[in-house]
C-alpha cells in the first residue's frame, strides 16, 4: 500500500494564491449550491448571513449578490485576503468553523460550500452551526460524500484522508446535531485529467493533499497504476459525489 498524505487542513493557507487555478470541482459545487439560495426579503433571509470556510470566494460572490448583511469567515487569513479582493463589501473575520460561532442565536442563514466533509466530528460541528441560528434560521451547505475519489483510494489500497460518508449516514448526523433536512440532494460527477500527474497536481493545488510526503518512487508507481486502471480517452478520470442540503432546527 502507498502511504497516504496527511489531513490537508493546515495546507489551505499556503494554497491561497493557487487555489482557484485548480478548484474546478469546488467551483462547480459553488454554482450548484447557489441554485438553492433564497432571495433576500419577505420570502428569504432579511437578517444577518454567515459564510463559513469562505476560502477564495467561489461561493461568496453568489451570497454577496443577494445579501447585504453578510459576514464571511475562514480559518485562513490568507484565503480571506484573496476573497476580500474578489468580493469587496461583506465583513471578513477569521473563524474556526468547528468551534462555537460568533453571535450565536442571531444568524438567519449559515452557509458553507466544500467544507463540511473535512469535519472530524461532524455532529458536534453541526451542533455549533445549529446554535448559531436564529430560531427560524437555516443552514445551507454543499459538500462531498461517498463515493468520492474512489479511484484514488483503490490505487492507494486504503481509505483516503477524508472519511467519506453516504447520504443515510449524513442524515443520522443531522439528527444527532438536532437538525432536520428540509431538502437534500446528491449527484455524482466524473472529471477527466490529462494524466494521473495532472490529477494529483489539481488536488495538491487546492491544499487537498500533500504529495511531497510520498517518496518519488511511490508517487511514480501511483501515476502508473492510476493510468492503467482508470484510463479515459482524455487521459484519466476521477469521480466526485456532491451533496447539497438545507437544514433547520429539529
Amino acid at each position: 500500500m502507498i502511504p497516504l498524505p496527511a489531513t490537508p487542513r493546515p495546507r489551505f493557507a499556503v494554497k491561497a494564491d493557487t487555489y482557484d487555478a485548480h478548484a474546478r470541482v469546488q467551483a462547480e459545487a459553488a454554482e450548484w449550491l447557489a441554485e438553492w439560495l433564497p432571495e433576500s426579503g419577505p420570502n428569504g433571509p432579511n437578517g444577518p448571513v454567515l459564510e463559513l470556510g469562505a476560502g477564495t470566494g467561489l461561493f461568496t460572490r453568489h451570497l454577496a449578490e443577494r445579501f447585504e448583511n453578510l459576514t464571511c469567515t475562514d480559518l485562513s487569513r490568507e484565503m480571506l485576503d484573496v476573497c476580500e479582493q474578489r468580493v469587496p463589501g461583506p465583513g471578513y473575520l477569521v473563524q474556526d468553523a468547528w468551534s462555537p460561532l460568533l453571535n450565536s442565536g442571531t444568524w438567519d442563514l449559515v452557509s458553507a460550500c466544500s467544507l463540511l466533509q473535512w469535519a472530524t466530528e461532524p455532529a458536534a460541528t453541526l451542533a455549533h452551526w445549529r446554535n448559531a441560528l436564529h430560531p427560524n434560521g437555516r443552514i445551507l451547505a454543499a459538500f462531498f460524500i461517498a463515493p468520492t475519489l474512489a479511484e484514488m483510494e483503490a490505487v492507494m489500497g486504503q481509505p483516503g484522508p477524508v472519511q467519506w460518508r453516504d447520504t443515510p449516514v449524513w442524515q443520522e448526523i443531522f439528527q444527532a446535531a438536532g437538525l432536520r433536512a428540509l431538502r437534500i440532494e446528491a449527484e455524482t460527477r466524473r472529471y477527466t485529467f490529462n494524466s494521473a500527474m495532472d490529477f494529483w497536481k489539481a488536488l495538491h493545488g487546492t491544499g487537498a493533499t500533500v504529495s511531497r510526503q510520498l517518496k518519488p518512487s511511490a508517487l511514480l508507481r501511483f501515476f502508473r497504476d492510476y493510468e492503467a486502471r482508470f484510463p479515459d480517452p482524455a487521459g484519466v478520470y476521477s469521480t466526485w459525489t456532491f451533496c447539497r442540503v438545507e437544514l433547520a432546527r429539529a
